[in-house]
């Protein structure tokens, strides 16, 4: 029977799936019954194969069975509409970032119940596999670190009522440059500490946080992520940068060090081009499979350091005291903040492994002490436990 698809969230990054799930419907791989958005989008009805709208996640799982549900709406929206994909039965594919709270990500995963979850981290499965082929050259791998530079306009933090905030009408949204627009990166960093070290598990999460603009959550942020065994996982990016910095990952081992380019895969060892890692389609392969296994990187097991880390970073302030050293341009017909020199302060802290505060940025660090779940959430080879075949 073709799989039976629901799209909630057809705008920003849910437009791509939107045209994605379209194509496989023109293909005849999928049924897309239903699109859900505060508004249609404006050429829905002129699109090929043009689904039902609603604005009612319940209205559209109650027309007819569902047998995936594919979410990319807000962050602090994600909790309640992916629990109720969940309770209709259906198989969930949740963009990222998941959502902002450890409890909610347990919850959703009782929800489940063994059916497909996955979380829409998609560069992760990649990037994973290409440290896997290069183990044996890295060696025992002591650092990994998530990284990039960007430029948004002040635009970017107009875009929607939540944007650049730590919450909305008392709901936790959790925004922020490394937990949203670079969270490919600090997912991708925390997934591979675990891949290559069993048993890992943030223990000490150092968090520094500023902002150069005027919003209540970061434009300039930091990461240091400690286990009792394995790597350490730094993390460090900003949406201010005055010289653009592509995201990626480094990946140093006793021998050698890996560097992998996440828009295409591209990566070096020690400075020489190797095979770039394969992209992964993960939103086709949840929904023409939705009752099928689910990527084990993409799990919510997968996803928890990330959430934890999201969480920790929510209760620490942001260094307001930058605003005085952004220098704002103006530039088609926006306003652009910049912080001098954050991108080679970028460049220092993934080299070095230290600090922002300890390469010239003036923030504040904070250590915070994470409580562990008890329940192991990777197997002895560095696996996540949900999802991988008996």
């Amino acid at each position: 029977m073709t799989p039976r698809v629901v799209l909630v969230g057809a705008s920003g990054y849910g437009r791509r799936h939107l045209d994605e799930l379209l194509v496989l419907q023109l293909q005849g791989e999928v049924a897309l019954v239903g699109v859900v958005d505060v508004r249609p989008p404006d050429d829905l009805e002129a699109l090929a194969g043009a689904p039902a709208f609603d604005t009612d996640l319940s209205v559209a799982l109650e027309r007819e069975a569902v047998d995936a549900v594919v979410v990319a709406t807000p962050p602090h929206t994600h909790a309640a509409l992916a629990s109720l994909a969940l309770r209709s039965g259906a198989s969930l594919y949740l963009e990222k970032p998941p959502v902002p709270t450890v409890a909610e990500l347990h919850q959703l995963s009782r929800l489940a119940q063994g059916r497909r979850f996955e979380i829409g981290f998609q560069q992760t499965p990649g990037v994973v596999r290409m440290v896997e082929a290069a183990r044996t050259a890295l060696g025992p791998v002591r650092r990994v670190t998530g990284y990039g530079a960007l430029q948004r306009p002040d635009a970017y933090f107009r875009r929607s009522a939540w944007a650049g905030r730590r919450t909305l009408d008392g709901v936790a949204v959790g925004d922020g440059s490394l937990v949203n627009p670079l969270a490919h990166a600090t997912h991708a960093a925390l997934v591979v500490a675990a891949r290559v070290s069993a048993g890992w598990m943030p223990k000490e999460i150092e968090v520094e946080l500023g902002s150069v603009r005027d919003i209540e959550a970061d434009d300039v942020a930091a990461f240091r992520v400690t286990s009792s065994t394995g790597p350490v996982v730094t993390a460090v990016g900003t949406t201010a940068a005055d010289r653009v910095i592509e995201p990626g990952l480094l990946v140093e081992g006793e021998r050698a060090t890996l560097r992998i380019r996440l828009r295409d895969l591209a990566a070096t060892l020690d400075g020489r081009p190797v095979a770039p890692g394969a992209h992964v389609p993960t939103l086709r392969a949840a929904v023409l499979d939705p009752r099928g296994q689910g990527d084990p990187w993409l799990s919510a097991s997968a996803a928890e350091s990330f959430v934890r880390v999201v969480e920790a970073a929510a209760g620490i302030p942001a260094t307001t005291s930058l605003s005085r050293s952004g220098i704002a341009i103006d530039r088609d017909g926006d306003r652009w903040v910049t912080l001098p020199g954050i991108a080679d302060a970028i460049d220092a802290v993934a080299a070095s492994g230290r600090a922002l505060s300890e390469s010239g940025v003036p923030l504040t660090s904070h250590r915070i002490f994470p409580e562990t779940r008890a329940a192991a959430l990777y197997d002895e080879s560095g696996v996540p436990t949900e999802g991988v075949r008996a």
